[in-house]
């Protein structure tokens, strides 16, 4: 599969989750524009730590990647772009294709590993998974009901990449995540992260309205 490449410092698109993307350099105008009057698809692919943005070897981004399809654009009047890209699946990215002024690269999709999403440790993984960041998410936004309607809607996998993309963690740990070829495994190096900066934010909650009487003698 030849696919446009974008390659980002700080972005890392899991599969079922969506990303909104500002787009504005020049050459990727021309790719989204191209995918928009194609099939819409593109890989989203991490940039490694020492390259820089405009480093066209294929080396400079991680091998591990996401292949997105943009689901909604906005074409603005100066030319760039509201995207909002879907992830589909995870690929490995095989080689890169000359091309200009984009970068296009062969891809071959992975196969994620499938939970049986019956049986009682994927049940007991996703209730507590999701109850950890029905409350993350409510500490953090304020907002209870959303959180919790949106729980029962999402599969064992969305619910997982969900957690990866919306926590703070370091975008290499995230890559980290990404490339976990079974959604359990990711599931369990998710929820002691999730669970300690849940604890971290009922603290900050607790405490937020404490002010000292002089702010300025701190």
């Amino acid at each position: 599969m030849i696919v446009p490449l974008f390659p980002l410092p700080n972005v890392v698109l899991f599969p079922k989750t969506p990303m909104p993307l500002y787009i504005f350099e020049e050459r990727y105008r021309i790719m989204v524009k191209e995918a928009i009057a194609g099939n819409r698809e593109l890989v989203i692919a991490l940039l490694r730590g020492n390259a820089e943005t405009g480093h066209t070897n294929v080396s400079a981004v991680h091998d591990i990647a996401c292949l997105g399809k943009i689901e909604t654009y906005e074409e603005l009047k100066d030319g760039k772009y509201n995207i909002v890209v879907i992830g589909m699946h995870r690929v490995r990215i095989v080689r890169e294709i000359q091309h200009s002024p984009y970068r296009l690269v062969e891809v071959e999709k992975l196969e994620e590993k499938v939970s049986d999403e019956r049986s009682n440790e994927v049940i007991d993984r996703q209730n507590h998974l999701g109850s950890l960041f029905a409350r993350f998410t409510e500490l953090a936004t304020g907002v209870k009901q959303q959180a919790w309607e949106l729980m029962p809607q999402l599969d064992f996998e969305s619910l997982v990449n969900m957690v990866a993309m919306t926590l703070n963690l370091a975008i290499e740990q995230k890559q980290e995540l990404l490339e976990i070829d079974e959604t359990a495994q990711r599931c369990e190096m998710l929820i002691p992260v999730l669970q300690q900066q849940l604890d971290t934010l009922i603290l900050v909650r607790r405490f937020e309205h404490i002010k000292p009487e002089n702010p300025h003698l701190n």
